[in-house]
């Protein structure tokens, strides 16, 4: 007897995602986790209170240098981001 209808289990949950609309969420969640890969180990030190609200990036930062190290930076870290997201999910980032 064949089987009907399989999926993966990441294929479910994908799924269960989109119909909860908590893909936004997710998608934010995998953003900040992925921030400090992409910055390496003493930016990332520096860094804190990361956030997503209405497609901006919320990075608190304790070191002037790196400020001004990551505005020189911003745009290819919102590209890198939104690549490691799939999609354009971040379109702006605020350094306080």
């Amino acid at each position: 007897m064949k089987k009907q209808n399989t999926s993966t289990i990441s294929e479910v949950l994908s799924m269960w995602i989109d119909s909860s609309n908590m893909r936004k969420q997710f998608d934010e969640n995998r953003l900040i986790s992925a921030w400090a890969p992409m910055v390496g180990q003493y930016i990332a030190s520096k860094t804190k209170n990361i956030s997503i609200k209405n497609r901006i990036m919320f990075v608190s930062i304790d070191s002037s240098v790196v400020r001004n190290e990551l505005l020189l930076a911003k745009s290819m870290l919102i590209k890198k981001l939104n690549e490691t997201g799939g999609d354009s999910v971040i379109d702006d980032i605020i350094f306080k």
